[in-house]
């Protein structure tokens, strides 16, 4: 007779529930009769976090899709955090259709999900080493965007994701996927709506080959080009930020989830981003903070 793992005793006390001959869970788990009996009686579906009538309220459910957002998304504890607030429903559905539950509107701490994380062994960072960075901020919306480009590759092909925001509220106003290198022009045209409707002062860019057209650019459309220091990416640390999260929460997720690789999914996940998912650079959901000029 062995002790019994986690995942045995919830299974022996669900089967014990349900009306399983307590002879038969001896034999199938070999353990004690006193063990099956003890266990039969503890509320498994809790663990650590407690609600307002005293009772736990981190089911299996819960358990499960914190379990499937760390080891399918790779997300840490503040962005599980949020993916238990809500999802885009895309991703929402995946969850669902993989382990038929996806907990969603419910509140955490960041403690009690790493508690869950480290209970199975997954909790921590793989690399120890992480960058410190140190950031200007815009005094408001719209008076600083800034813009990158995204190279990835998906089914041996190569992409490039044109990125561009708000540097104040850290709001993504466009995300746009390219199957080639874009050239000034194929830039220009997707963005420039963006000019007419919210009118920003100053843009932001690498200090790029197309630096000079880029600028000309700008200057007719009544709008500031400033360009990053070289080797300096720091100057561009909103939007370096921003391709970070959009390539942990998205862009690496298209090797598992390829279906996910298209227009509208990358739009809902825009959205998601910018109205759902609370934002710790800035305290508050950008899409609160983004009003037009």
């Amino acid at each position: 007779m062995g002790r019994l793992t986690p995942n045995e005793r919830v299974l022996a006390s669900k089967m014990k529930r349900q009306g399983a001959q307590i002879n038969l869970l001896v034999e199938v788990f070999h353990t004690s009769r006193q063990t099956i009996w003890y266990w039969a009686k503890q509320d498994l579906r809790t663990r650590f976090d407690i609600d307002k009538n005293g009772k736990g309220k981190i089911t299996i459910e819960v358990e499960s899709t914190i379990l499937f957002m760390r080891n399918s998304f790779k997300w840490g504890t503040a962005r599980i955090q949020n993916g238990l607030m809500e999802l885009p429903e895309f991703m929402r559905r995946e969850i669902e259709i993989t382990i038929g539950v996806c907990v969603q509107h419910f509140t955490l701490s960041r403690q009690s999900i790493n508690e869950v994380l480290k209970k199975i062994g997954v909790n921590g960072y793989s690399n120890k080493r992480r960058k410190a960075w140190k950031f200007f901020r815009a005094k408001y919306a719209n008076e600083l965007w800034q813009l990158d480009l995204k190279r990835f590759k998906f089914q041996g092909k190569k992409y490039e994701l044109l990125v561009v925001i708000d540097d104040y509220s850290r709001f993504i106003l466009k995300l746009h996927v390219f199957d080639h290198s874009p050239n000034i022009a194929e830039i220009t045209e997707i963005i420039k709506p963006l000019i007419n409707e919210f009118h920003p002062e100053k843009i932001l860019t690498d200090n790029n080959p197309f630096a000079d057209a880029w600028g000309y650019w700008c200057f007719q459309e009544g709008v500031e080009a400033v360009f990053a220091h070289p080797f300096y990416p720091q100057d561009k640390g909103k939007v370096e930020r921003a391709i970070r999260n959009i390539s942990e929460e998205l862009v690496y997720l298209f090797i598992n989830f390829g279906k996910w690789f298209n227009a509208k999914c990358i739009e809902s996940w825009r959205h998601w981003f910018n109205e759902k998912r609370y934002h710790r650079g800035v305290k508050d959901y950008p899409s609160r903070l983004f009003v037009k000029l």
